[in-house]
C-alpha cells in the first residue's frame, strides 16, 4: 500500500477507530487528528509530503453522512445483530468505504471495493475480509 490516496484512505480508517475508542477526540479538529496518526505511521514521510485533501473530504463527508451511512452498513446486513457487535476496526473501514461507494462518485467500485479490501488484510482474518467484500460487492447494486 504506497499510493497516496491508498494511504489516505487508511488515514481515515485509522482517525474513525481512534474516535470509536475515545470519543473525547470527536470534536478534535480533523488536521489535529491527522497529524497525531501520521507522527506513529510507518509512512509519514510519503503523508507529510501530501496535502491530505482527499483524506478530509472522506472524513468530513463521512461525518456529515454517518446517520444515513449506518442505515445503508444496517440494512446491508443479513444479521442485524451484527452492527451492534462488530468489531469497532471493522466498523470503521465499512464506514469510510460506504461513504465513498455511496456518496462518491469519482472512483471504480471495484477500485474503491479493493482498496477497503486491503485495508482490512491488514488487520483482519478471511471471515471479516469476506464480509467486507459480500456487504460492499451488495452495494453496487444501490445508485450513487
Amino acid at each position: 500500500m504506497t499510493d497516496i490516496k491508498s494511504l489516505q484512505r487508511l488515514l481515515v480508517v485509522q482517525t474513525v477507530y481512534e474516535q470509536s475508542l475515545n470519543k473525547n477526540r470527536q470534536d478534535v479538529n480533523v488536521d489535529e487528528l491527522f497529524s497525531d496518526i501520521v507522527k506513529q505511521s510507518n509512512h509519514k514521510d510519503k503523508l507529510k509530503k501530501s496535502n491530505l485533501n482527499f483524506a478530509k473530504k472522506l472524513y468530513i463527508g463521512l461525518r456529515s453522512n454517518n446517520e444515513e451511512i449506518d442505515k445503508i452498513l444496517l440494512s446491508s446486513l443479513s444479521n442485524k445483530n451484527k452492527f451492534k457487535t462488530m468489531d469497532k476496526l471493522l466498523l470503521s473501514i465499512f464506514k469510510v468505504a460506504i461513504f465513498e461507494l455511496m456518496f462518491q462518485g469519482n472512483i471504480s467500485k471495484k477500485i474503491a471495493i479493493s482498496e477497503y479490501l486491503m485495508i482490512a488484510n491488514r488487520f483482519f482474518e478471511a471471515s471479516e475480509i469476506g464480509l467486507l467484500n459480500g456487504v460492499l460487492d451488495n452495494l453496487q447494486e444501490f445508485p450513487n
